[in-house]
C-alpha cells in the first residue's frame, strides 16, 4: 500500500478565521513564495479561511496536495 505524501499541511492558527499554511518540502515552499504569500518565522503563511479553498485550487493546478486535517 502506497503513502499519501502532502505538500502543505494546513493548521489552526489560534487567530479566529485564519489558518497557517506549512510548507512540507521545498517545491511546495518555493510556491508559497512565488505566490507573494507572505510567511512568519516557522515557515508558515497565514491565510484567511475564506481563502483556503482558493489556496487548494492553486496548489492542485500546480500538482501540489494539502492535507485538510
Amino acid at each position: 500500500m502506497s503513502r499519501v505524501t502532502y505538500d502543505f499541511k494546513l493548521l489552526s492558527s489560534g487567530i479566529p478565521g485564519m489558518s497557517l499554511v506549512m510548507s512540507m518540502n521545498e517545491e511546495a515552499f518555493d510556491f508559497i513564495n512565488d505566490e507573494d504569500y507572505s510567511t512568519i518565522s516557522n515557515g508558515s503563511a497565514p491565510v484567511d479561511n475564506n481563502l483556503l479553498s482558493d489556496f487548494a485550487s492553486l496548489a492542485e493546478a500546480a500538482h501540489l496536495q494539502c492535507d485538510f486535517n
